[in-house]
């Protein structure tokens, strides 16, 4: 019995992997087949040249970017303000989430302003925040924090706000002390909203920095593909969309394997898993 178990269970294991395997060779696919056609169009002038490089012209004009030091300068730029800002966010956040979460009143009172200022686009501030800092570093850093602080106080206090009463009077019943009870049971209630809170928050956190980068002209990753533009060279300025495009796949892909880790104990992530 145990045996044939082990076999099954071996079995399992390879038809995963064979998925796991076809959805990638799938995926592969349709990234060569949307470049076949890309190329195809240009070739065939369905793509106008004056708005369209071809891929063929697209492709070494991102090879040659990748092996240019300015282009290592400008991500750093990116990804550092980025990075930076979405820690201010969630440091700023999760501790007033956790309180507007727990007070009543404070979450009742604060309501109407929350919303207001959480439905703005945070595009939209680009042009006050430019007239406040200029074209620097530091305004698209504030631009990030702004637009990321908002999902992760309204996902924790969400969290908070969605703990077991039980729970909370059973922690009453017993003495326990309210730092006691906030990390045994308020943090692992909350957890899951604060983690999608902050993948929330990272995605856009990166697209408001790539936009303050073009609209606010702050250096980065879109200050290079904006002057690309405006210097009419056409494939840098694709081979710019198509590694930004990458770079926020990749956030996203890290995100979700930080979730899952974090979350390994939560009933959502193990459904997923098996």
């Amino acid at each position: 019995m145990a045996t044939q178990m082990a076999r099954y269970g071996q079995i399992g294991s390879r038809v995963t992997t064979l998925a796991r395997y076809g959805r990638e060779g799938t995926g592969l696919a349709v990234i060569a087949a949307a470049l076949g056609l890309w190329e195809l169009s240009s070739v065939t002038g369905l793509l106008p040249g004056s708005a369209f490089p071809s891929m063929s012209a697209t492709l070494p004009a991102l090879a040659t970017l990748l092996g240019s030091a300015g282009f290592w300068q400008a991500f750093g730029l990116t990804l550092g303000s980025w990075a930076l800002g979405v820690l201010i966010a969630a440091a700023a956040a999760i501790p007033a989430g956790m309180l507007l979460g727990r007070i009543r009143f404070l979450y009742r009172s604060t309501r109407l302003a929350v919303d207001f200022l959480s439905t703005i686009p945070s595009v939209a501030m680009i042009p006050v925040i430019v007239l406040l800092f200029g074209a620097t570093m530091e305004m698209k850093l504030v631009l990030i924090v702004y637009g990321a602080f908002w999902p992760i106080l309204v996902q924790t206090a969400y969290g908070v706000r969605d703990t077991d009463r039980v729970l909370l009077d059973t922690a009453r019943s017993y003495s326990l002390s309210r730092l006691t009870a906030a990390v045994f049971i308020l943090v692992p209630t909350a957890l899951p909203y604060v983690v999608t809170g902050l993948r929330i928050s990272a995605v856009i956190g990166l697209l408001l920095g790539v936009s303050g980068e073009v609209l606010g002209s702050a250096p980065g990753l879109g200050l290079e593909m904006n002057m690309a533009q405006s210097g009419g060279d056409l494939p840098v300025t694709y081979a710019y969309v198509i590694l930004i495009g990458l770079i926020g796949i990749a956030v996203d892909r890290g995100l979700n394997q930080v979730s899952r880790r974090v979350l390994y104990w939560h009933p959502s992530v193990r459904g997923a898993a098996t």
